[in-house]
């Protein structure tokens, strides 16, 4: 049953009417105002001639403790407004507004609780974005990449879209960091996200870290259009980082394109075959200058490979 909001109308009115700051003195206070008015009906009964003491003393006696009982809680109420925050932040993740006019320490402990909420709260949501952030990079991580991707292929399963997804592996990684040391890999990591930030900004595109030095690359586009465009990429790249502090560097790419009805780990483990592939083929390769015949043995090879796996 859902419980009544609480408000601290009556506490104001009461509070002016204490001038106190503590509760302690506020409660003391209420207690011997209450206390007062046994007394006042035994007065009364002595003021009026003919009227019954008794009655009055108990009616006195009620009033106090009715008074008592009221005041009570009125003056806790900024403490059971104080625990209505604490329960919606725990069940619902919410800060409530709570008032930062009261005066006394009652208003002192609604307002420290209040910042205490808010900083919380502020806390949280730097620590969220951590966990969907790649700390090396600045890119989404490998936990945001995962529901980035299941959300893709469930809304090109729903409108029908293309959706082509890459899986960008820089070559030599492990190398680099064997001879050069982990400093020098990490930055080579660093270099290529910044690099892929800056080149994968259509609004169809969306790129993160994966796993590792792996990043994902996800587009709404055909294959062939994301083969070209990945193709330049991986050409500017190569040439950017010719100079690289070990070496030049250059870059694998698995793609595939979303298949009609295609599960998300059917399509992931494609894309992990693919880019498995790209590496295998990539001693394969023909040298710079043209040889004949070069394109054809390079696409038979290629096809030989796809069938092994």
């Amino acid at each position: 049953m859902k419980s009544a909001p609480v408000t601290l109308a009556h506490y104001r009115r009461l509070a002016r009417w204490l001038p106190f700051r503590q509760l302690d003195a506020q409660l003391s206070a209420l207690v011997a105002l209450a206390g007062l008015m046994p007394l006042l009906g035994w007065l009364a009964g002595l003021m009026l001639p003919g009227a019954p003491r008794g009655t009055l003393l108990l009616l006195g006696a009620l009033t106090g403790t009715g008074l008592a009982l009221w005041g009570l809680q009125q003056l806790l109420a900024p403490l059971r407004m104080a625990q209505a925050a604490l329960h919606l932040r725990a069940a619902q993740g919410r800060v409530q507004p709570l008032p930062t006019d009261l005066g006394g320490d009652m208003g002192e402990l609604l307002r420290e609780l209040r910042r205490a909420l808010e900083a919380e709260a502020a806390q949280g949501q730097s620590l969220q974005a951590l966990s969907l952030d790649d700390a090396l990079t600045g890119l989404p991580n490998r936990r945001f990449a995962g529901e980035y991707l299941r959300l893709a292929v469930h809304a090109a399963e729903r409108t029908g879209s293309r959706l082509t997804v890459a899986l960008i592996d820089p070559a030599h990684i492990a190398r680099l960091n064997e001879e050069r040391g982990v400093d020098t890999g990490d930055r080579a990591i660093r270099e290529l996200g910044e690099f892929l930030r800056q080149w994968l900004k259509r609004k169809s595109d969306w790129v993160g870290r994966w796993e590792e030095d792996q990043f994902l690359a996800v587009m709404f586009s055909d294959q062939n259009q994301a083969t070209e465009y990945l193709e330049n990429l991986k050409r500017e790249f190569a040439r950017r980082m010719q100079h690289f502090d070990g070496g030049p560097l250059s870059l694998n790419v698995g793609l595939v394109e979303l298949r009609k009805h295609e599960r998300l780990q059917d399509f992931s483990e494609r894309l992990e075959t693919e880019l498995r592939l790209e590496k295998h083929m990539e001693p394969r390769r023909p040298p710079e200058a043209d040889v004949p015949g070069t394109a054809k043995v390079y696409s038979i090879a290629g096809a030989l490979l796809r069938e092994r796996y």
